[in-house]
């Protein structure tokens, strides 16, 4: 099914992602590979990709099914042909499916492609399950994961899902009646927990263990800045936010925001700040430029940082987006937040991630107003008391490690292991 004993591997981005990737490719017919003499060797189905919060996730799980198998777990991917999945599946080599598969579309002239997509996929996936026996699918969410485990259960193949986000999608409300368990990061909600006719264990969202065991001293040597300084990081994801960073950029020229970053009013006697600003890659020159422009205001803007367990050790207080790995994340590092869910979901379910932590005391939310001057005020509103308000910070960082879940990957792993056997 897989080349035995394939290498899970944690690629870094050593550049920009390409703009494109030319024609999707044509899937290759299936490969059977011999088991091992002597070993029990484990073939998973990793099903999902397209984006960085569906393969990260997965990633972890696969990296801690690693530890547990060693060269006993031949993992086949089925991703799509996108430069992400490109990017953080190298290491799979051969056993990276770029699937034609497509997002559900919003018009009706992408039907047909949507069909042929979704028809291409899963005949794959027949002549993969007929020919090479595996032993489980685990579907990472989204459209990419579909086909995979839409087949695999009608071949009586264990079929495990990751829904990570508070609100499930369209593509994981298809897939709650196929999967035999759910892994969720909170509870369900009413209308989708009807669905769903396995188990559902609350285990929480897959991160790295890297990301974990950091000192502060440590981070800021390798960031460039000062461990002793409070650090604001501003980040909307791998790819920035363009919303969040206008915001910035605004506060920027306001006097009140410069003042409180720069240590506060005279007789207050607070820490003057550092700003960590992860921009990303179509912004981040434009970013840079406006605060070398801003006096007083210490800072240091990166398009990307493949570093995030130096970024979370360094950190004070984050003002993010609140897709699922970033609240884990959050969470299992036990930073504080102001969460603006990205506005443009049809669903809005990074709003119900962002009330998962809220609820918790462990973040606050900002609506995303997607207008410049109107999110600097909003975000203004709520930030300058936390700037000022150390024992505040300090208890929301408690509630949020509280809430965290920093092995999920190694419990799901487990659980995926228990449900092969």
């Amino acid at each position: 099914m897989s080349r035995p004993g394939a290498t899970v591997v944690w690629p870094h981005r050593a550049s920009p992602l390409r703009p494109s990737l030319g024609p999707s490719p044509v899937l290759a017919p299936p490969v059977r590979h011999a088991v091992p003499t002597g070993t029990r060797q484990v073939r998973l189905v990793m099903a999902g990709g397209g984006t960085g919060g569906h393969l990260y996730p997965g990633l972890a799980v696969a990296a801690a099914l690693q530890e547990r198998l060693g060269s006993r777990l031949s993992i086949l991917w089925a991703a799509t042909p996108r430069p992400v999945d490109k990017h953080l599946l190298a290491g799979f080599g051969e056993a990276y499916i770029p699937q034609p598969v497509q997002p559900m579309p919003r018009r009706i002239s992408k039907i047909w492609p949507f069909i042929r997509g979704w028809r291409e996929s899963c005949k794959y996936w027949q002549q993969v399950f007929s020919q090479a026996q595996a032993d489980a699918v685990l579907a990472l969410g989204g459209y990419a994961a579909g086909p995979a485990a839409h087949v695999a259960a009608r071949f009586g193949i264990p079929v495990a899902l990751l829904n990570p986000d508070a609100l499930p999608g369209l593509a994981n409300r298809f897939l709650l009646k196929r999967a035999q368990c759910v892994f969720v990061q909170w509870p369900l909600p009413a209308k989708c927990a009807g669905r769903v006719r396995g188990r559902v264990l609350p285990l929480g969202c897959p991160i790295r263990n890297d990301l974990l065991g950091r000192t502060r001293v440590e981070a800021a040597a390798r960031l460039g800045l000062d461990p002793a300084r409070p650090t604001l990081v501003i980040t909307g994801a791998s790819l920035g936010a363009k919303t969040i960073n206008d915001a910035l950029l605004v506060l920027l020229d306001d006097p009140e925001f410069r003042t409180a970053v720069a240590g506060g009013h005279p007789g207050q006697g607070a820490a003057p700040w550092q700003l960590l600003h992860l921009a990303g890659a179509e912004q981040a020159a434009a970013v840079g430029a406006r605060y070398a422009g801003a006096a007083g205001v210490a800072y240091k803007v990166l398009d990307y940082c493949d570093d995030m367990a130096s970024v979370w050790a360094l950190a004070d207080l984050a003002i993010a987006r609140a897709g699922a790995s970033t609240c884990a994340e959050l969470t299992a590092c036990g930073v504080p937040a102001l969460l603006l869910p990205y506005p443009y979901h049809r669903d809005q379910h990074q709003r119900y991630n962002a009330a998962q932590l809220e609820q918790a005391g462990a973040a606050i939310i900002v609506d995303d107003l997607k207008e410049a001057a109107a999110n600097a005020i909003a975000i203004k509103t709520r930030l300058l008391p936390l700037l000022y308000d150390t024992p505040l910070r300090q208890r929301m960082a408690q509630q949020a490690r509280a809430a965290g879940k920093p092995d999920a990957a190694g419990t799901i792993a487990d659980e995926l292991l228990t449900m092969i056997r």
